[in-house]
């Protein structure tokens, strides 16, 4: 009992930690998508080093278009799928050979990227929040050159992308974005009339678009310091309760040794006020006991088996009927999430009385979901996501 009081104490001290951006509840799978596409323009930069190109700067801007869809995971962690067309305008470096005309060359890129939004990274998330930076990795299939008008024939490669999201949140649906972005290729699939010999291409683009978010677009907390505190409150109570009941069956084995020492000579009737003693001990300190769990879980932790090996060893002797309720908190879940999460919570701790011994005709095994509260108070839904053994 003192260890599991000191565990106790310990789950309270890192709950009160300061936290970014952990501690909030998963989404669904369809919350938290976003569906956007920007336009702009594109460059590719093929030279051996920078300022060789030949021609103008700005007569090589291409222009870019793109579509992407996008899901959230947590906060802080996304997946894209994108879709980048557009066209790249190069000189030749073999201008003899080629010519001294602009080739142009469309291309289609294929990607998907894990993006990072570094503003609920490093300063916790707010549903609120005007601006977020939002950096990004991703791998995909580019091919370009595939019309009469460009340069050389067909020429498709894998490629890895970089870049950073610059979002502005102006209303709850709707994102303006401004999208700069590079990707690399290996310079060798590109047409003979615009390669210059060199390893690697880059590609760079910068875009500007619209996103729109839709189904549930923030998040909820797994749990508030209220909850908690009122969560460590009950398990602190219990635990009391259980620390006199371990003293008064303590004091009721010193009795029963004295009574032992002292009454040799009436072993019968001493083993008779023996049962009779331990039943009314069971009767007292076992009338209920009670089993809680993680929001969301049904599964038994290391406190629960505690709990419940300190309740099987007093029932252990004992013919009394068992009952078994499972629990949900209406806060969080659907009906029928929590009417199953109950069911299999109620199975667990049954489940775990008959491994260790009990006889199951003793047990009777029902759940309620968040149909009845197990605790009037306190009125925290944690509480409420636990199993009572009556």
């Amino acid at each position: 009992m003192v260890v599991a009081h000191m565990t106790t104490v310990a789950l309270a001290q890192e709950w009160e930690r300061p936290r970014a951006w952990s501690g909030y509840e998963t989404n669904r799978f369809w919350d938290n998508w976003e569906i956007g596409a920007g336009g702009g323009a594109s460059m590719l930069q093929v030279e051996r080093n920078i300022g060789d190109d030949p021609g103008k700067f700005f007569n090589r801007v291409g222009w870019n278009a793109n579509i992407s869809v996008t899901k959230w995971i947590v906060p802080v962690v996304g997946m894209r799928l994108r879709v980048d067309g557009g066209e790249f305008q190069n000189y030749s470096f073999d201008q003899p050979k080629y010519g001294s005309g602009i080739f142009k060359t469309p291309y289609l890129y294929v990607h998907g990227d894990i993006l990072v939004n570094m503003s609920n990274w490093i300063g916790g998330y707010r549903p609120n929040r005007i601006y977020s930076a939002v950096s990004y990795m991703g791998f995909g299939y580019t091919t370009m050159s595939w019309t009469d008008r460009s340069a050389g024939s067909t020429n498709s490669e894998y490629a890895f992308t970089t870049g950073l999201l610059n979002k502005f949140h102006i209303t709850p649906q709707w994102d303006i974005e401004l999208d700069l972005r590079s990707w690399f290729f290996r310079e060798g699939s590109l047409p003979a009339e615009i390669g210059s010999g060199n390893r690697v291409a880059v590609g760079l683009s910068a875009s500007v678009g619209i996103a729109y978010r839709f189904n549930q677009r923030t998040w909820t907390p797994a749990y508030s310091q209220t909850d908690v505190d009122g969560y460590i409150a009950a398990i602190v109570g219990l635990e009391e309760t259980l620390l006199a009941a371990d003293a008064a069956l303590i004091s009721a084995a010193e009795e029963l040794q004295a009574l032992e020492t002292d009454n040799k000579r009436l072993k019968s009737d001493l083993a008779t006020a023996q049962s009779a003693t331990q039943k009314a001990m069971v009767s007292h300190t076992v009338g209920e006991s009670v089993v809680f769990f993680t929001i969301g879980e049904a599964t038994l932790s290391e406190y629960a088996h505690a709990t419940l090996d300190n309740y099987i060893a007093a029932m252990w002797d004992t013919t009394t009927p068992i009952t078994i309720t499972g629990y949900a908190d209406k806060e969080t879940g659907s009906a029928e999430r929590n009417m199953q999460l109950s069911k299999e919570r109620a199975e667990n701790v049954t489940a775990y009385l008959t491994s260790k011994g009990i006889d199951g005709s003793r047990i009777t095994t029902q759940w309620v979901g968040d149909t009845e509260t197990a605790f009037t108070t306190p009125t925290t839904p944690l509480v409420n996501r636990c199993v009572t053994l009556r």
